[in-house]
């Protein structure tokens, strides 16, 4: 029984490791929590140098793509020029209300992604526009910090519904390690109580064997006297021949 349950033991706790491990290796090494910096450079669209802002993303471009979808989904519908997405919306009405052309390109592989945006500067106010691109800055390092915040985060619900996981299975082995002791406890003593009733049984049959083996001396003899007293009778009756 304790070699069983300390196999199972193990194998929990192997379980455990195998789960957290690369967890915590994710925290320590993993590019995901890597200090990723914008970077400004400028494409030429419509004829036009668009002055940018561009982020590298530990993610695929699958991933870097899906994940602007949702977090640009107020600029509205997007159309395609020369590659790059491009929105007539407004952008920080605190800054400048009317709208404005946005541009975005996310280029990459399976393993990694470059995020890039700008804002389109004609019609825009040359004293407004510096103030719209530091929001442009902050809006693209803010999708490059919550695309990896929104992994750790998943991770880390990974890990407690693997830890809940364990923690159940833990609290059913101590459960069965419980019921299993008692059950060994109450076989034990039904192994006791057996023996207590073997033992006296045993007595009672070692009792019975000198009870027989009296009796069977006490009927032979009886019966040695009862062939004596035919003996006798026998005499008699020739004596009472002789008489008549």
């Amino acid at each position: 029984m304790f070699i069983f349950t300390f196999a199972i033991k193990k194998n929990l706790i192997d379980m455990l490791k195998g789960i957290l491990l690369p967890f915590i290796l994710l925290f320590s090494i993993s590019p995901l929590f890597a200090q990723y910096q914008t970077v400004g450079s400028a494409h030429n669209l419509l004829g036009v140098d668009v002055e940018g802002y561009e982020v590298d993303l530990p993610f695929s471009k699958e991933k870097a793509q899906n994940s602007w979808k949702e977090y640009a989904k107020d600029f509205g519908r997007s159309e395609d020029t020369q590659n790059h997405k491009t929105y007539q919306t407004t952008f920080r009405t605190d800054i400048y209300v009317e709208e404005v052309l946005i541009f975005s390109q996310i280029t990459g592989n399976t393993e990694k992604s470059v995020l890039w945006m700008g804002i389109d500067p004609q019609g825009i106010p040359k004293e407004i526009y510096p103030e719209l691109q530091k929001a442009v800055e902050e809006f693209v390092y803010n999708f490059n910090l919550k695309m990896r915040t929104d992994l750790a985060q998943k991770k880390i619900d990974e890990s407690e519904q693997a830890a809940t996981y364990l923690s159940k299975e833990f609290e059913d082995l101590k459960r069965d390690e419980r019921k299993n002791q008692k059950n060994y406890e109450r076989t034990n003593e039904k192994i006791l109580e057996y023996e207590q009733e073997l033992k006296e049984l045993r007595n009672d049959s070692t009792q019975y064997v000198q009870t027989l083996e009296n009796l069977k001396n006490s009927i032979d003899s009886l019966y040695s006297e009862i062939e004596k007293v035919k003996s006798v009778v026998e005499v008699y009756k020739e004596k009472l021949k002789e008489i008549n």
